[in-house]
Formats: C-alpha cells, sequence, structure tokens
C-alpha cells in the first residue's frame, strides 16, 4: 500500500506494548506462580518491576529529546518514522502510557485476591461481600458518569490529553467494577460484540483502504448520490474483508509459529533474516537517494 509501519500506529504500538510486558516479566528474577505460591516475598520481588517499569515509562514521557533518540536510531526508525519524524509516535505512546501498566497491576491485585480467597465468582453471586460490592458499585457509576461528564465538556483537546493518561484509570477500572461485581453481568456476554472483537486488528488496518479514503480524509463513495446505501455496501465489504484477512492472519501463524521450538528457532531465524535483507535494502536505498 506503499504506506509507513506508522500510518497504522495502533499495530507498533500494541508490538512494543507486547514487549515491553514480556521484557518486564522475563528479566531477572523470574517470577513464576509455583514461586509466588510458595513465598510471598516474590510478591514484592513483581512490586519492584511494575516501579522500576512506571519510573521508565514517566522518564521518557516527560523526556521527549531521550524519546525521539531512542526510536530515531536505525533500525527503528524504520518502524516508527511518519514523514521523517517520531512526533507522531510519540504523541500515541504518550497518550495512553500508563493503561498497560495499569492492567498489569490490577492482573497482579486479581490474582492475590483469588489466592487468598477474597473473591466469589460463582455464577449469580457478587464478586464481594455485600456491602463493599454495594460501595464499590456506588463509587463506579459515579465515578464512570463524573469522567464521562468531564470527556465530553473538554474544550482544551492540549490540556485534556495531558490529564487523560493519569485519570482514564477512573473509567477504566469503574466500567470493569460495573461489569464484573453483579454475578449476573459477569456471567453473560455479546457474541455479536464478541465477534466484531476477534478481527478488531483487522478492522483497525482495513478501514483506512476499504471504509474510509484518501488517507482517511475521505470517505469512500461506491454509490453517488445515495449516502445510506453506500455506507451499508461499503461496511459490509469492509467487515468481510477484515474477517478474511483475519482468517489468513491465523492460517499464517500456524506456519510461522508452530508448537515445535526447533522449528520454530528456524523459522524465526529465516523471518528475522528475510527482514534484515528488507532493512538493508532500504538502506542502501536511503544512501543512494542521498
Amino acid at each position: 500500500m506503499d504506506r509507513s509501519y506508522q500510518f497504522y500506529y495502533f499495530v507498533p504500538l500494541v508490538t512494543v506494548w507486547f514487549m515491553i510486558i514480556y521484557v518486564t516479566l522475563a528479566l531477572w528474577p523470574q517470577i513464576v506462580q509455583k514461586k509466588a505460591n510458595g513465598n510471598c516475598f516474590w510478591h514484592f520481588g513483581l512490586l519492584l518491576k511494575l516501579a522500576s517499569l512506571f519510573i521508565c515509562i514517566y522518564f521518557l514521557s516527560y523526556s521527549q529529546g531521550a524519546f525521539e533518540k531512542i526510536f530515531s536510531l536505525w533500525p527503528l526508525s524504520k518502524g516508527f518514522e511518519l514523514n521523517g519524524s517520531v512526533y507522531e509516535w510519540w504523541f500515541r505512546w504518550k497518550l495512553d502510557r500508563y493503561v498497560v501498566f495499569h492492567g498489569m497491576l490490577f492482573a497482579f491485585i486479581y490474582l492475590t485476591f483469588q489466592k487468598r480467597q477474597v473473591l466469589s465468582e460463582g455464577k449469580g453471586e457478587l464478586l464481594f461481600p455485600s456491602k463493599v460490592s454495594n460501595v464499590l458499585l456506588f463509587i463506579s457509576v459515579v465515578s464512570f458518569l463524573t469522567y464521562s461528564i468531564w470527556a465530553s465538556s473538554c474544550k482544551n483537546k492540549t490540556e485534556c490529553n495531558e490529564m487523560h493518561p493519569s485519570v482514564s484509570v477512573v473509567q477504566i477500572l469503574a466500567f470493569i467494577l460495573i461489569r464484573n461485581i453483579p454475578g449476573y453481568a459477569r456471567s453473560v456476554y455479546s457474541s455479536f460484540f464478541a465477534w466484531f472483537g476477534r478481527i478488531s486488528l483487522e478492522l483497525f488496518i482495513c478501514q483506512y483502504h476499504i471504509w474510509l479514503a484518501a488517507d482517511t480524509k475521505g470517505i469512500l463513495v461506491l454509490v453517488p448520490g445515495n449516502p445510506m446505501l453506500n455506507i451499508i455496501i461499503s461496511t459490509f465489504i469492509f467487515v468481510c474483508a477484515a474477517h478474511e484477512i483475519s482468517q489468513i492472519t491465523n492460517d499464517l501463524a500456524q506456519i510461522v509459529v508452530p508448537k515445535d521450538n526447533v522449528v520454530l528457532l528456524k523459522r524465526l531465524l529465516c523471518v528475522g533474516g528475510f527482514f534484515s535483507g528488507l532493512l538493508f535494502l532500504s538502506a542502501v536505498e536511503e544512501q543512494s537517494r542521498h
């Protein structure tokens, strides 16, 4: 499509955060469930890792120069530059910089509560004792509404973007509690939205080329003069294409990432060699231009 990787900013965003989670947990000391169950000391080790991750995120978010130097290095620049600059990547990364940290922290708290049998996860049961559940539900509903009103009445986009990373956790946590505290609510889900969730990444990428046009600055027109019919047809094509791409991606993943570790290592080396070759050719082309 002749577009840079950063053009689809959500894809590198997900990739980078996945790698950050992996590296954070893989670094010494590696804390697995067996160790954690045997000695609570390992809980402090994991919290120390999370604290270190938070400090790194905080430092990079307030040091644009350091951030740009890191991601302007070759070959990272090939994946994160847009129109010769990594500013767009810095802005996108900064906007939701604490979300993954909060997710890891909540996962730790959930597993700790589960181990100490604080939660009641039976079908139809309240997640916490009745009084605690009612108080948390009330606080969650008030917090959710307050944040929604604040966000919808935001007049200065720059100031709201600055506040968003720190306060968005309020609405996320409120929604999680509202969804999971009542037993009847957490025991059901929407099959319709679950189906769309399985192809969400493909939907995000395909919208740039099927639903929208002119690099997202226009709308694809298949039926001139009839906007309603046009959006129905283009949406149908859009969703079908995203579903097929998702199926192809899943099939390719089974081939590229087999269960056998030896075969996996060989294929990863081949893929690494292929992309290294592409990077080398790209570097040669840039040199020839200059």
